[in-house]
């Protein structure tokens, strides 16, 4: 009994404060949900737009990879070149067909990320016009559009990235050639080596633009650096989840403690209806999304550095004794050459062409897809010493580049956790956001497993991943891109995001439009 009347008062104190909360969450739901009105409308209509422009309305090129074809065997020794124009170190060296004559494309001894390569007849070993680079990309250019009529109304070597040509793309440094054309088509090629980095038209430059300032917000990055541009956006994408949150409270699981009378606010009645049924429609997405979001904007918080990594080191002329064309190879399977430094001593990389049996993405017409594959090139490593063939250069070259990367970011180098792999399709952890294939993956034992992908034609560090980033990497694709539905194919998978993300927009708008009418 005594239990009983003590129980009592207590229940009838806790009354008032429990009407309290309730209209304290009432009240707070709608200053936190007008808070992210802006920030909503934002997000959502630029990723309503997202899969218009990547997918249905993105623009197509002829070809995106250059058919595989065998490399001549040049009529000069690359020794006499170097020697005939005093050329007394190098960085690296490769052959390539300049405007229908095959040439040495010789990077020297200076700045490996800007500086411009020479070019060298391998017919007479005369140097090419300084221009030569320029020209180079020029023909790739035409080759990737398939247009050899119009005219190139600019062409300009990138050796930082611009707001037209994002960090997203990865490569460096790319030429810009412009065409004069109506759709305004713009490529962007590397010459060093050969490869298409990504094209553009006015359509899809102009949505980059707006995408970058309202999805990624890069002016708040202009304004006071990327620290300031990563905090602003989690604090609004954390007062996104609280409103979303309160929402669900309110008008889901508390609905009959918050409602209002019929005869109060009829004129904000269906307004309210609305804006509830939407809500807790797309309640769900709406946290993914900015549960998503969040993660992947926290981890922007490190800058990407992968460029930094790259082993091209200076190599005399002297370290050359047996010369490229003295080579026991056969000319006719040789589709590539480059330098390669490993343990103190310097191989020529020789990269056979392709595998018949193996697959092969699009060297052909363009599905307007970004290239997913590249098919399997087999790589063999000759001594520049003895011209002796090292066995398993490939996984050792890769191996003494991962190791280097890691010492230089960590201070060590631990265990290997399995044998070096090449890779050479998107998929998995590897996404088509790295760009560079085919690759070396480098596994090694640590807590966080970590994992080297490099690129052994180039020497650069193609993406480093660790646990974390798995983790977010899972997390973007399945509750921000929903690749979820990657079965029902691309075209499903982005009618189901847009309706998630229109949805979540039409909650923002109907709570505005509730509030002014409530005012």
């Amino acid at each position: 009994m005594q239990t009983t009347q003590q129980a009592a008062p207590a229940a009838r104190a806790a009354s008032p404060l429990k009407r309290a909360v309730q209209r304290n969450m009432f009240r707070w739901h709608r200053i936190i949900g007008l808070l992210t009105v802006v920030p909503v409308v934002l997000w959502t209509l630029s990723g309503l737009a997202h899969p218009l422009m990547s997918n249905w309305l993105r623009p197509k090129i002829a070809r995106e990879a250059l058919a595989p074809t065998p490399a001549a065997k040049p009529n000069v020794s690359l020794r006499q070149v170097l020697a005939q124009n005093q050329l007394a170190s190098l960085r690296n060296v490769r052959l390539v067909q300049w405007q229908g004559q095959p040439a040495y494309q010789v990077q020297l001894g200076t700045d490996a990320a800007t500086a411009v390569p020479r070019y060298f007849s391998a017919a007479t070993g005369q140097p090419l016009p300084a221009s030569a680079d320029q020209q180079f990309a020029e023909q790739l250019a035409r080759y990737f559009a398939q247009d050899s009529g119009a005219a190139v109304s600019s062409a300009v070597r990138l050796t930082e990235f611009d707001q037209d040509y994002k960090f997203v793309n990865r490569l460096l440094p790319v030429w810009r050639v412009a065409f004069n054309r109506p759709d305004g088509l713009v490529v962007y090629v590397e010459t060093a080596p050969a490869r298409l980095a990504t094209f553009n038209n006015t359509g899809r430059s102009t949505f980059i633009r707006v995408f970058d300032l309202f999805h990624n917000w890069s002016w708040l990055e202009l304004l006071a650096g990327n620290t300031f541009r990563v905090v602003v956006m989690l604090v609004l994408l954390g007062v996104i989840i609280a409103s979303a949150l309160s929402g669900l409270v309110i008008y889901g699981f508390l609905w009959g403690k918050f409602r209002t009378p019929r005869s109060a606010q009829d004129h904000v009645g269906w307004l309210r209806k609305y804006h509830r049924q939407v809500g807790l429609a797309v309640a769900l997405v709406t946290f993914t999304f900015a549960g998503s979001g969040a993660f992947h904007v926290y981890l922007k918080l490190h800058p990407d550095d992968r460029l930094r990594y790259q082993h091209a080191p200076v190599i005399p002329a002297s370290a050359l004794p047996v010369d490229l064309t003295e080579l026991p190879v056969a000319w006719e399977t040789v589709q590539q050459v480059a330098l390669a430094e490993l343990n103190g001593q310097v191989y020529y990389q020789v990269f056979q062409l392709p595998r018949a049996e193996a697959t092969d993405a699009t060297p052909g017409a363009s599905t307007g897809q970004p290239v997913e594959a590249v098919r399997a090139t087999p790589v063999a490593y000759y001594s520049a010493a003895t011209g002796e063939l090292l066995p398993d250069g490939a996984s050792r070259y890769a191996r003494s580049l991962a190791d280097s990367f890691l010492r230089q970011a960590d201070g060590a180098t631990p265990a290997l956790r399995g044998k070096p792999e090449l890779i050479d399709h998107f998929e998995g952890e590897y996404g088509f956001i790295n760009k560079r294939l085919p690759v070396m993956k480098v596994a090694y034992q640590t807590p966080q497993e970590t994992t080297l992908y490099v690129e052994l034609a180039t020497g650069r560090l193609a993406a480093r991943v660790e646990n974390t980033a798995r983790y977010e990497g899972l997390s973007f694709a399945f509750l921000h891109k929903y690749h979820a539905a990657g079965q029902l194919g691309k075209n499903i998978r982005d009618i189901i995001t847009m309706l998630a993300a229109a949805g979540v927009l039409a909650v923002s708008v109907l709570g505005l439009w509730l509030f002014i009418k409530m005012k």
